[in-house]
Order: structure tokens, then sequence, then C-alpha cells
């Protein structure tokens, strides 16, 4: 994987002279840098700013070179306004590092200059301490972290496939809010073009795919408006959306499905469930984070979650049950979910794990895939709108194993993750606004929290232990 680039600039004192009898431990400091982010991180490091001028040629040379993640690096006493230039060669905030040695003067350079840029309203991260504590690092990470999800989210181009899907209306978006706060590019495209696209396939493409699947998958249970049939409307459906994305450039979608393809076409299960997924019978491939019942806010927040976990998958479901006493959510969709949840770790054994079946809906017909996610840690997350503003809501847990009777309980055909946090359930009861939840394997709430500060959105974790 590529490393992200970062500046790291450090500030150096008018005061040249007296800034000299300072170098060695400027020196020492550097190489702490060097040492402990030199491995993670594409660093580029120019020499000491001195004066106004250097700043700028700086802030040109960070702007030029494409680099978002600005760390100001403060280990002895500078001049503050020295930053100001470097400050806003990122559209982003910039974080100021600093040491915590009693001699050196950088906390108080620090805070001048956090006061300084915090005046002009360009938000700073202050951190401070021995670079080689772990705890310090994980600062760093995440917000190096944050700042890509952010330009990556910048970046993406979004496809809503049909609209809002039976009578949903958590699932729509304001088109110029994405454009306005995210910067995101928004598409709209009909349903029709699955179907005319799936009808012009290649056989040969077609039957490559449907192999493929009747191959990897061992667990194919036919029955009702399950049929072969139906099954290869699916893949062909999957191949079109697919095409759709690459020809139109799209990082993230959203496919209606349910009444107009559900029970004219074919459901779309199995298409969305292989977009998310990081495989196909054409080999590895990027996930492209898709939503079903063209949930808007729910594909935005499953490309954050990709972004924040280096392009991993995520997924939507339903939130069926949850309640402080099990301390456990059980979340369930009939899409949406890749193959990758039944197990992170091996494409060969995920596919062995889950069953194609046939569905509780859907006069066209077609199959559901069942599983259950892997036990691990996860985050949780939904991006959903107060009074018309936006809002993010996450909590980190760890997913359960049970066996495969207890999906009786809810849906027996659905994709299934149960998800046990600690967590203030009843706060998540009065203020979560969707019915869907977002999931990714991994721990991303600190990120999640950089990111809403670095887009100006309203952040709540409901983690008892985070919140």
């Amino acid at each position: 994987m590529e490393k992200q680039r970062v500046a790291i600039v450090t500030l150096g004192d008018s005061r040249q002279e007296f800034f000299k009898k300072r170098e060695p431990v400027v020196a020492a400091e550097t190489e702490k840098i060097k040492q402990v982010f030199g491995e993670r991180y594409d660093l580029f490091m120019p020499p000491v700013v001195f004066d106004a001028g250097e700043g700028q040629t700086v802030a040109d040379a960070i702007s030029r070179e494409n680099i978002h993640a600005v760390i100001i690096h403060l280990p002895v006493w500078a001049t503050p306004s020295l930053a100001f230039r470097i400050a806003y060669g990122t559209r982003y905030p910039v974080m100021l590092l600093g040491n915590l040695q009693r001699d050196t003067s950088s906390l108080v350079t620090l805070l001048a200059v956090a006061g300084m840029l915090d005046q002009t309203g360009k938000q700073c991260i202050r951190v401070s301490g021995d670079y080689h504590d772990p705890k310090l690092q994980k600062q760093v990470d995440t917000f190096v972290r944050a700042v890509a999800v952010a330009e990556g989210i910048r970046r993406s181009s979004f496809a809503m496939i049909g609209g809002r899907s039976i009578g949903i209306g958590t699932t729509v978006a304001d088109p110029s809010q994405w454009q306005s706060q995210f910067g995101i590019e928004f598409d709209h495209r009909d349903q029709y073009e699955i179907v005319y696209r799936a009808q012009a396939l290649a056989p040969e493409r077609v039957e490559r795919h449907l192999d493929w699947v009747k191959k990897n998958i061992p667990n194919i249970q036919y029955g009702g408006k399950f049929t072969e049939e139906t099954l290869k409307r699916q893949v062909c459906s999957y191949l079109a959306l697919k095409d759709m994305a690459a020809e139109y450039q799209y990082d993230f979608m959203g496919i209606k499905c349910q009444q107009d393809m559900s029970d004219h076409y074919v459901l779309q299960c199995l298409g969305v469930a292989l977009l998310n997924n990081p495989f196909d019978a054409d080999g590895d491939k990027m996930p492209i984070p898709a939503s079903c019942e063209c949930d808007c806010d729910g594909a935005l927040t499953m490309r954050i979650l990709n972004l924040c976990a280096n392009g991993s998958p995520s997924c939507l479901l339903d939130i069926k049950f949850f309640d402080g006493d099990s301390r456990e959510f059980v979340l369930a969709n009939c899409g949406s979910v890749a193959p990758y949840f039944a197990d992170p770790d091996s494409q060969e054994e995920c596919l062995k794990k889950i069953a194609l079946m046939p569905h509780i809906f859907g006069d066209a017909g077609g199959g559901a895939v069942q599983m259950i996610a892997k036990p691990g840690p996860v985050t949780v997350a939904r991006l959903y709108r107060s009074s018309g503003k936006y809002v993010l809501g996450c909590f980190e847990g760890t997913t359960r194993m049970y066996p495969l009777e207890k999906l009786k309980e809810t849906t027996y055909c659905y994709p299934h993750a149960f998800v046990e946090a600690e967590a203030d359930y009843e706060a998540f009861y009065q203020k979560i606004n969707s019915n869907h939840l977002h999931m990714v394997y991994g721990s991303y709430a600190g990120v999640l929290e950089q990111f809403c500060r670095i887009t100006g959105i309203e952040y709540i974790c409901f983690n008892k232990e985070m919140g």
C-alpha cells in the first residue's frame, strides 16, 4: 500500500544566532521523528524555516506536491508567526508537534502558535510528548488518517441509481449539501441502465462469473423464485453495476432495488454484495461501497469507513434489535454485506461460509446472501441529519458468533452481525436518526472524530468509556 505523504516542517527562530545554540536539540528531536515516522509515511521535511519568505516557499511546495497532512514541528522556541503561511498551505487542520522537555521552550511556542492560528480560524491539533510514546504515535496516526479520509471523500464521485426506496425518507440526500460540505460529485442514473447493460453482456463473460459463483459458493439452495435463471440475472446485474462504476468513475453507489427491480427484473442483493467485496472472478479489486435501498447517507458512511480502513469493505445493516442488558446490537439486512465479512482473513473460506437461498420478498426472484460476520473488533457508524445538519454517531465493539439457528429469531436468509458493545443504549435509541447502521473491521472512532472536526460535523460516540 502506498504510504501517505506527510509534511513535517520545523520552525526556527528569527534570531538565528540564538537558535544556533539549540541546534543539537533540534537535530536530536528531528532524528526521533525520522526514526518513528519515516517507515510509516512518505515524509516531506524541508530545511528549518527562519523567515516569512522561506515559509511561503515551503507552503508553495506543500501545495504543489499535493500534500494534505501538515505537521508543524516545534522542538525549541521558534518565531510563532512563521507558522502562518505554512498552516495555510493546506485546506485541512494542521498538527502542532512539540516535546515536554522543560528546558526547550517547546510548549511555550506551541501554545503561542496554536493561539495565533485559532484567532485566524485555522484549526490546529496540539500534541506534545515523547515521539517514541505509542500514545503520541496514535495521535499522529489518527490525524494523518483523518486528513486522508477527508481528502478521499472530497475526491469521490457518487451514483444514485434509482431513488428513494419503499418510502424510507432517511435514505435521500441533498446533492448541493454534499458538494458544499464534502466536495462530492453527485450523479444520478436510472435503474433501467442495469437491465439493458445486463442484457448486452458477452455470454462468455457472464458464464465465467456465474461459474465462479457456483464453484466457490458450495451452499446454493434453490427454491421458489430463486432459480438458476434468477441467479444468472443477479450475476448479470453485478457486472452491469461494475461496468457503470468503471465507465463513469464512481467511487461509491446506492441502488434502489425495491420494488422496481425486485418485482420486475431480479433482486439486487448479490450484485450489491459483490460490489462491496474485495475480489470476484476477475481476481482482487477495490471494493466499491454500495448501499441497497439507495441509501445515500448510508453509502457515504460506508465510503468514510472504507477510507478509514485503507480500502477494506464496509457494509449496510438494519438495526433489528438492541438492549443494554445483553450489551448487544443485532444487525441484519438483505443486501450490501460482502462475502468478505464471513471471514476477512481468507477469500476461499469466506465463500464457503456463506449461503445463497430464497429471499423473503421480491416477485422477480433471486437469492439472499446468508452469513454471520466473523468475530473481531469493529467500528459501527451512521451519518445522519438532525434539523438538516449532519451528525455522525458511532461506537466500537466486537462481533460475536452464534449457530445459524440464531438467525431464525430475526430473518433467517439475511446476513447478520451480532455486535457486543459497551455503549449508552438509551442515548443511542433517543439520538440515532436511521434504521440503518454501517460497519467495518477495526477501531476507527478516533479517526471519525477528527474527520468530523475537519468537515464541521457534530460527532457522537455512544461508547460509555469513549463518549
